[in-house]
């Protein structure tokens, strides 16, 4: 997985932790790749968890911070993806391959790459005009 640009926001803190998202992914691709054990794989998973709570703390505090109108959904959004992304680490947890772990991880980093296109596409404008143009 690769960053695209054309997934940036525009705060560079929120762009920074996408980015590394997508760093940590790679890292553990390659590891399954060379045969990386479920421990690996739930440390990336758990650590992972951990970053996105950061994350989403951080955003949200952005979209407060600029006004965007819908930060109510956009938190409701959040609350479903972190749901979606913990229920992932009980199958990890009785994966028995490689091939289920890696399922595991392509399902959280598609998650993560929806929210991304979908959702936080939806505030870029916010963060790059000035309040008084928001409306």
């Amino acid at each position: 997985m690769q960053w695209m640009e054309s997934l940036a926001v525009g705060d560079p803190l929120i762009d920074a932790q996408h980015r590394a998202f997508f760093d940590e992914v790679g890292a553990v691709v390659l590891a399954l790749a060379d045969g990386a054990s479920r421990a690996v794989v739930q440390r990336f998973h758990r650590d992972f968890i951990i970053s996105l709570a950061r994350h989403f703390r951080d955003e949200e505090l952005l979209l407060a911070r600029i006004h965007y109108p819908d930060l109510d959904h956009h938190q409701a959004e959040h609350r479903a993806l972190m749901a979606s992304v913990t229920a992932l680490a009980e199958i990890l947890a009785s994966a028995d391959s490689l091939a289920e772990m890696m399922v595991v991880v392509r399902n959280t980093i598609t998650t993560l790459i929806e929210h991304m296109a979908l959702e936080d596409m939806r505030y870029r404008r916010y963060v790059s005009q000035p309040q008084a143009e928001r409306w």
